[in-house]
């Protein structure tokens, strides 16, 4: 098994190098992918940010929201979190080997955790059972990948502030929605456990004599791919626009004002308002962080 550390923290690089692990560098062998970002929110695929997200203050701390292209929930990351990629062909992908694994990894540093139904990776610490890990999948015809994030000493208020905002209920999508949980860091629980033991204890865990250490700089083959990737992560319309179809209300006295978005643009506005302002249909969500946004249309 060939082992990669990423030793960028820039979220765009890190995920594109991921995707290039997995389409160019999949053989017979497994892949482990390590890898840390600076602080960053990640989406799932088929999420919408904005009910997953407090954007407007992940805004005003210039904190970018990433959509990723596996499944599966939000997540925030900083330097206190070690991210895992374990890629495989479609025959070896078993999720509960590499639970497995990973529940070992974090064993052997003294803290007892295990996967639950979910597929989280959970620890029962003072009468209580917290998330210390979520995961996510990608799947193609003949490989997959299996991803994660830990929590060492990542800032949980961060977390709180940006990924736990109160559920919007007057939004109505088809997209994947997170199921929150308690959370703790590892840190926590173990004061003396550092992002070092736990790479050391990956790397002992796979057994393997093949290690690179990669960033920005370093020589790869298909490199066009990296950075069409990173290209892509970053634009409007795969971050935002990508979000599956969904319905605004407004109530407003004993009317109603539902206001449709498909690939972040205004499509529709029912009732007496269909023949404001927004009749052209062709406004989108650019650079609008909450939905204060439409009330000021709507009374324009």
């Amino acid at each position: 098994m060939h082992i990669y550390i990423s030793q960028s923290n820039d979220i765009y690089f890190n995920l594109a190098f991921e995707n290039w692990l997995f389409l160019k560098k999949l053989h017979h062998e497994k892949i482990l992918f390590l890898w840390q970002n600076s602080p960053c929110v990640v989406i799932g695929r088929a999420q919408n940010p904005w009910l997953e997200c407090n954007l407007e203050a992940m805004n005003n701390d210039n904190i970018p929201m990433v959509r990723r292209q596996s499944g599966g929930g939000t997540v925030y990351h900083d330097y206190g979190n070690l991210n895992y990629t374990i890629i495989s062909t479609k025959k070896e992908h078993d999720i509960k080997a590499n639970l497995d694994l990973v529940c070992n990894t974090i064993k052997k540093l003294g803290i007892d955790v295990y996967a639950n139904e979910r597929n989280d990776i959970v620890v029962d610490h003072n009468g209580h059972t917290y998330k210390v890990s979520g995961c996510a999948f990608r799947e193609k015809k003949d490989r997959a990948f299996h991803h994660g994030t830990l929590l060492i000493n990542a800032n949980t208020k961060k977390l709180y502030d940006y990924l736990h905002q109160p559920i919007d209920k007057s939004l109505d999508t088809k997209g994947v929605k997170s199921h929150r949980s308690k959370v703790i860091n590892l840190y926590e629980i173990k004061h003396d456990i550092r992002t070092q033991d736990l790479t050391r204890s990956f790397i002992k865990g796979f057994r393997s004599i093949d290690l690179s250490l990669i960033n920005e700089e370093t020589p790869l083959g298909n490199r066009e791919l990296i950075d069409k990737e990173i290209e892509t992560l970053k634009e409007w319309k795969w971050r935002f626009g990508k979000t599956l179809p969904f319905t605004k209300t407004y109530t407003k006295g004993s009317e109603e004002i539902k206001i449709k978005i498909d690939a972040g643009i205004v499509t529709e506005i029912n009732n007496v308002y269909k023949n404001t302002n927004l009749a052209d249909r062709n406004i989108r969500f650019e650079n609008n962080y909450n939905f204060d946004f439409f009330k000021k249309i709507l009374t324009e």
